[in-house]
């Protein structure tokens, strides 16, 4: 069983990933494979970099979750749900159980079944009929995290990346009883 799962292997999913990776966290990140930072072909207001394909950050990311010991599959999940011994995750292709979950996917976001509450999206491109309604630590309900659209209307590549940091920083503050910090010196 692993501590945390990530749904979601963009930006948002992978930052969160790493930082639960880094922490010591057994840590899934789940992808479908359909990134939306993989149409972007020129990152340009990234630090650290004069420009970065989609592509290019999303292995880099997926090099970052495995430098730290955290694992990446690419398969499509069809439910979220609550059992008595955590939270348990259907893909097309496995059963996984764990104790936290980040949901960072995009797109639709029918798979979850538990009691989490929606709020409307916007229109435009790249939008959602709707969105994970959270706290301001990101919590939607009791271990259950979400970043990035799937959390908010937002799809700047910098403010996904940030939020899937800030919902992993506060899912490890909630599992440790105190403000988790991660400085390396």
């Amino acid at each position: 069983m692993k501590t945390v799962i990530v749904i979601g292997g963009g930006v948002a999913g992978l930052e969160a990933g790493v930082f639960t990776a880094k922490a010591g966290e057994e840590t899934l990140v789940l992808d479908s494979g359909s990134s939306l930072v993989l149409n972007t072909s020129n990152i340009k207001n990234m630090i650290g970099h004069n420009s970065i394909a989609g592509n290019e950050l999303l292995k880099k990311g997926k090099d970052k979750l495995d430098d730290f010991g955290g694992e990446f599959k690419e398969e499509k999940v069809e439910k979220l749900e609550r059992k008595d011994s955590g939270l348990k995750i259907t893909t097309s292709e496995n059963e996984y159980e764990t104790e936290y979950v980040v949901v960072a996917s995009a797109g639709d976001l029918d798979y979850i079944e538990l009691d989490v509450e929606f709020e409307e999206g916007v229109e435009g491109p790249y939008m959602m009929e709707k969105h994970v309604k959270t706290d301001d630590s990101n919590k939607a309900v009791e271990n259950v995290y979400a970043a990035g659209l799937a959390n908010s209307w937002e799809y700047q590549t910098s403010i996904a990346m940030g939020d899937g940091a800030k919902a992993a920083v506060n899912l490890l503050s909630d599992k440790y009883g105190e403000p988790f910090t991660d400085h390396d010196t």
